[in-house]
């Protein structure tokens, strides 16, 4: 009996031992990890992330959408595929994010309503009166406004879209 009662202490001693080692080990690596991200937070980091990098180029920051009216409204006249005239009567807007690029547009707006009138007046009435029509109008009046914005500025890719706030087609 007094085998039993050693051999027992002896197995609890050793599971006592190692209980220890195991509860060391994960203090340790506690105090390793707290360690490295101390570091990592008091040294800083000059460099972005490859992520970070990655986002920056992919979504630029952007500013609130800035509205520009190209007031009066457009009357253009047209044909349908008989030969028969129409009417169109346009109130369209240009945005941008960019208040420099709004500025540069009101100062061309004599420019842009000529260059979207010539434009508008090549339309077919069978085409114009679908929602696929319009939206061909509206990015073909973009791709117009940017051709002109880069004749008058430099650069027309500040003018993100194009929109109609009225449109009356007889």
């Amino acid at each position: 009996m007094a085998d039993e009662d050693t051999a027992t202490e002896n197995a609890a001693e050793q599971k006592g031992g190692m209980m220890k080692m195991i509860i060391f080990g994960v203090v340790g690596l506690a105090l390793l990890g707290g360690g490295i991200f101390a570091g990592m937070t008091f040294m800083g980091n000059d460099e972005p992330a490859e992520d970070e990098a990655v986002a920056e180029e992919i979504a630029p920051a952007k500013g609130p959408a800035i509205y520009q009216s190209l007031h009066p409204p457009l009357v253009v006249n047209f044909l349908d595929e008989v030969g028969d005239a129409h009417f169109m009567q346009i109130t369209m807007e240009v945005m941008s994010r960019d208040q420099g690029v709004i500025n540069a547009v009101r100062e061309n707006i004599p420019v842009i309503r000529n260059g979207l009138i010539l434009l508008y007046g090549q339309s077919i009435y069978e085409e114009v009166t679908t929602r696929e029509g319009k939206e061909k109008m509206l990015a073909d009046g973009l791709a117009e406004i940017q051709r002109i914005m880069t004749e008058e500025t430099g650069d027309g890719s500040g003018v993100e879209a194009v929109y109609f706030t009225a449109l009356v087609i007889q």
